[in-house]
């Protein structure tokens, strides 16, 4: 199969699904098969395609046009749309009527007994119309009756009693309470003009505060509008900052902050460790106690030390100054001189041993 050829089936039924469901919202029968009356009314009052038809609140079918007669061109027919298995006899009664304070209107069919083939509506028949008033709608016919003969009697004790000795006396004090009810509020009305007259400029200036604050308000728009768009921009770069993975990244960052502060804790520890030994070394050094404390408390050593330091210092001197006082060498034999001390050598400067 073509690829036109399956376009135009799929447009098909589309179509057919459009047609079917239109049918279906205006309320019109899609599958079942049905039959069509006419009817006849003076005003309509408001009656639309696919308002319901019932009998004793049952629906049965729904009205599927409206147009006018067209020998007067006036006089409005509805046609209506019937189950096909309802039997209408021929005097059937079609009642347009209301189904609520807000002005819906419906089609209520009204008669007597089954019909036979001889006394039913055939397909197309005109019925006859009528319409219901908006009070016989929620009340029947003879509870219409029997109310306003209540209220028939009930104005007519009415009357008597107004007519009668104690009712003459009652409307009397009736008619007085009233007055007096209109002299207090003639009071309270002079009441509130004086009032109002002592508060008039203390209202002015109320009236225009109110003036100046809406004033204010009125040029502090731009300002407030500016200050809207940067709670939205703020908003917005909340949103977009990805909040969840801020704080992800956050507690990420404290953990590693947690680990370096117990690594600082544990340095913390071995050096306070540290220092309790260097203070234990320390204390035992103070003592007189082991070697360290001898070499800190004896001045002897270090006098011994500072006596070797310079006999040294002085060796390496005179070594340098008179090396034949202590490497001779001879080739030939020769008798090695008896070694003199200088008077002016820098060794022997501070030494007594060898001054005459």
């Amino acid at each position: 199969m073509s690829k036109e050829s399956k376009i135009a089936i799929l447009a098909i039924i589309s179509l057919a699904i459009l047609v079917l469901g239109y049918k279906f919202i205006i309320g019109k029968s899609v599958l079942t098969k049905v039959q069509f009356f006419n009817i006849r009314y003076k005003n309509i009052d408001g009656l639309k395609v696919s308002n319901p038809v019932s009998i004793n609140g049952y629906q049965i079918g729904a009205v599927n046009k409206i147009i006018l007669d067209p020998a007067d061109n006036i006089t409005p027919i509805v046609t209506i749309e019937l189950h096909n298995d309802i039997h209408v006899p021929k005097d059937a009664i079609a009642y347009l009527s209301s189904t609520g304070i807000m002005g819906g209107k419906a089609i209520e069919l009204k008669f007597n007994g089954v019909c036979n083939d001889g006394t039913c509506a055939r397909s197309g028949d005109f019925l006859r119309g009528e319409s219901k008033s908006l009070l016989s709608n929620f009340v029947n016919e003879g509870e219409i009756k029997q109310y306003t003969d209540q209220l028939k009697n009930a104005a007519s004790d009415l009357f008597d009693t107004l007519a009668g000795p104690s009712g003459k006396s009652d409307l009397k004090q009736t008619v007085k309470n009233l007055q007096i009810t209109l002299q207090n509020l003639a009071n309270t009305t002079a009441s509130l003009s004086g009032v109002m007259s002592r508060n008039s400029s203390k209202l002015d200036r109320l009236i225009t505060n109110l003036e100046s604050v809406t004033s204010n308000i009125q040029k502090s728009n731009g300002h407030i509008s500016r200050m809207l768009k940067n709670i939205d921009t703020i908003a917005y770069s909340v949103a977009k900052a990805n909040p969840g993975e801020t704080v992800n990244e956050l507690n990420s960052t404290l953990k590693t902050s947690r680990k370096a502060i117990e690594n600082l804790q544990n340095t913390i520890k071995t050096a306070d460790a540290s220092l309790t030994s260097v203070s234990q070394l320390i204390a035992k050094a103070q003592s007189g106690n082991g070697t360290a404390a001898k070499l800190l408390n004896d001045p002897n050593l270090y006098n011994n030390l500072s006596n070797t330091s310079r006999q040294l210092e002085l060796l390496l001197q005179d070594l340098r100054l008179n090396p034949k006082r202590y490497v001779n060498v001879s080739v030939f034999g020769k008798k090695q001189k008896e070694f003199v001390p200088n008077d002016h050598d820098p060794a022997m400067k501070n030494d007594t041993t060898y001054r005459k």
